[in-house]
């Protein structure tokens, strides 16, 4: 739906271009030029290898736009869900995340998470889970894993 809404927009700012009006052609570059990258960033968010989310014994690996994050299950107390809006629809769910104290990441960037989401840091998407699906097939995994460690 994202991808439909830039392609039309940047199809606007290209009429908008070609009208040949001096002020519509600016705002025509404007919206042409943003809705056309904002096309791109969509389009590479389709490629298999830009999203994803790999869970193994040692931990999470997660991908977002090509950028890959990994946790092992000792940085990790613990997953949830969490709501919040969006100017598009009134309310997603997230997968939220709590670090232990083994985790050495930002602690002014989790401070300011916290207070904004109620956890730490988050999963940039639910892979086609519904969040507390998903959060709660991670609390599994993450328990599982601490357990086979304490043994």
């Amino acid at each position: 739906m994202s991808l439909l809404g830039s392609v039309v927009f940047s199809a606007i700012g290209v009429l908008l271009i070609c009208d040949g009006k001096k002020d519509d052609a600016a705002a025509g570059w404007l919206c042409g030029i943003f809705f056309g990258l904002g096309s791109v960033i969509i389009l590479a968010e389709l490629h298999p290898k830009a999203s994803f989310l790999t869970v193994d014994k040692d931990g999470i690996e997660f991908c977002s736009l090509f950028r890959k994050t990994r946790l092992r299950w000792a940085e990790i107390s613990g997953f949830g869900a969490f709501k919040y809006f969006r100017w598009y629809r009134f309310e997603t769910k997230k997968v939220g995340i709590n670090f232990s104290v083994e985790y050495k990441g930002s602690s002014k960037g989790r401070a300011v998470a916290k207070t904004l989401i109620g956890f730490e840091g988050q999963l940039p998407d639910a892979y086609g889970f519904r969040a507390e699906d998903l959060a709660q097939l991670l609390t599994h995994f993450h328990q599982e894993a601490m357990h086979k460690n304490d043994a």
